[in-house]
């Protein structure tokens, strides 16, 4: 029986295997707004200290009543999806973005609460998520995509601290992390190949005790079936890939040998590709 396709419950969610389509960043809202293109894209598959040298307008530090104010815009978002039915959320705390920029000592040049030691560069993720699981029910997955090392040279300091925090995070409602990089600086050696994070994705499971997924290098099914056999990940986020094609997860089960491999499709679909021997 393949580990890739053995269902996962998180919560009151049980997912009818371990593959999940990566949150894909399509800077194509308009206002913040969804529009048409993020229906179409969705429905196919149902920066802080500038990071670049050229940047034409660097970030300013922010009040801290505008720290405030984006805490409780991350919940009222959270509030929003719970209102539009969606049943699993997960904050976006890596690759350079805000959270990640106040726990990174390479982009955090503050010095009041909420910069410095490690304890303040964590405060403004701790209070979001604290924010969050007041408004999500107990009952639904709430989990964090984290940029736990950087390929910096100093990677053993910045992974302990993100076991560290990952496991403040647990005790304060989390139920998975997804485990990325932070993407904070662009002078760093990152040694892409497949599937590089693994290997620090198991440490985090098995350090911190918390299920975790991860991306990067997952598009092959033998790569994603593997790492959730070893029990590096429990979850397996596969984007680019599914960018080619959308079934990806029926490609993945014919080439696992997965019997009636058609069946994860919808049946409209399924009824006609199970037809066939092999998926083409």
């Amino acid at each position: 029986m393949s580990a890739l396709f053995q269902p996962l419950t998180l919560k009151g969610i049980t997912l009818r295997n371990r593959i999940a389509v990566a949150p894909m960043c399509q800077y194509s809202a308009d206002d913040g707004v969804v529009g048409d293109w993020h229906l179409v894209h969705l429905a196919s598959m149902a920066r802080a200290t500038a990071f670049g040298a050229n940047m034409p307008s660097p970030p300013m530090a922010m009040s801290v009543a505008e720290i405030a104010r984006v805490r409780d815009d991350f919940v009222s978002a959270a509030r929003r999806a719970l209102e539009a039915g969606f049943e699993w959320l997960d904050l976006h705390f890596a690759h350079g973005y805000l959270a990640q920029s106040f726990l990174s000592s390479h982009a955090n040049k503050r010095n009041d609460t909420y910069g410095g030691s490690f304890t303040n560069r964590s405060r403004f993720l701790l209070e979001t998520l604290a924010g969050v699981r007041e408004v999500w029910p107990e009952n639904l997955p709430l989990t964090i995509r984290l940029g736990v090392i950087e390929f910096d040279g100093r990677d053993e300091q910045t992974l302990a601290e993100a076991i560290d925090l990952t496991r403040q995070f647990k005790a304060n409602g989390l139920d998975l992390l997804s485990v990325s990089i932070g993407f904070t600086i662009p002078d760093v050696d990152i040694p892409w190949g497949t599937p590089f994070l693994a290997d620090v994705s198991q440490r985090v499971r098995e350090e911190a005790g918390i299920p975790v997924a991860s991306a990067w290098g997952m598009g092959i099914p033998a790569v994603a079936e593997q790492v959730i056999k070893d029990g590096k990940l429990d979850l397996v986020m596969v984007g680019r890939a599914h960018l080619a094609n959308p079934h990806w997860a029926s490609f993945a089960a014919y080439e696992l040998g997965i019997e009636n491999a058609a069946d994860v499709l919808p049946t409209q679909y399924g009824h006609w590709l199970g037809r066939k021997s092999r998926f083409s």
